[in-house]
């Protein structure tokens, strides 16, 4: 593990220009530039893994070096697609690059952001801490079904992207039409695939519950509490959707709050 640690840390600085390059990419709303890049990123990362943890022998650390590689290449691409419109745009003048004011917007916005990302970091380390007191049964059943909460985040914050960057343009345009079509036009999509997700969890979850663990005890457990699991996709479309119109309308301060 330590060995692993030691080589991931240099991608480091790749991994956070990667999130920088992405948002920007998905700020302008070119989502398939950022899957492009995501794709790219992943799928080196995935046979590198291959070719250096298992064929070649190198084990964890081929898997470290296979990760750090694929941020890397990535960073490269990303790098060189917006470099390239950059040197083609026209140059802004030095006093709007070395703008005080809109630097420090631009931190308050990210204090806020980081403020709302440690409390769920927060959140979730409570709520894995809260489940190891009932034990390691209590724990892995935990476990299993958050797995499906996260997938169907993965879903939802789709939609929230889409609300970041359509709240954005109407917010940006004072367009205060647009702006509540988009609310409107994402909570809609995001209802439907959260009722979608609540529906094949509570008709199939104790399949899927029994393909990600083995152990009965285990299964036991998570198929008590699963319609609980069921629901978490329902009750949080809101806050995902929300999450995405505060950030791209900029109004961190009231997000952070809530």
């Amino acid at each position: 593990m330590a060995v692993y640690i030691r080589i991931r840390l240099l991608a480091a600085p790749f991994s956070l220009i990667n999130y920088a390059i992405l948002g920007y990419v998905l700020g302008r709303g070119e989502g398939v530039l950022g899957l492009m890049l995501q794709l790219v990123l992943n799928g080196i990362n995935i046979a590198l893994c291959i070719l250096l943890g298992l064929e070649l022998g190198w084990g964890v650390a081929g898997v470290a070096w296979a990760t750090v590689t694929g941020e890397f290449v990535a960073m490269l691409l990303g790098l060189a697609i917006i470099g390239r419109r950059f040197w083609a745009a026209p140059r802004l003048p030095r006093h709007r690059i070395l703008d005080l004011s809109a630097f420090l917007r631009m931190m308050s916005l990210n204090r806020d952001i980081m403020i709302r990302s440690f409390s769920l970091l927060t959140a979730f380390a409570l709520f894995t801490r809260q489940g190891a007191q009932f034990g390691t049964v209590a724990l892995a059943a935990n476990a299993v079904l958050m797995n499906f909460f996260l997938i169907a985040g993965y879903f939802l914050d789709g939609f929230a992207t889409a609300a970041e960057q359509l709240a954005g343009r109407a917010v940006g345009a004072r367009a205060a039409m647009q702006f509540r079509q988009a609310v409107r036009l994402t909570l809609f999509w995001g209802l439907g695939l959260a009722a979608t997700a609540t529906l094949v969890l509570l008709l199939g979850g104790t399949d899927l519950v029994a393909l990600i663990t083995t152990s009965q005890d285990v299964r036991a457990v998570a198929d008590i509490y699963l319609p609980w699991a069921a629901f978490t996709a329902l009750s949080g479309v809101l806050a995902f959707q929300m999450d995405g119109v505060f950030i791209g309308a900029t109004w961190s301060r009231d997000m952070r709050n809530m």
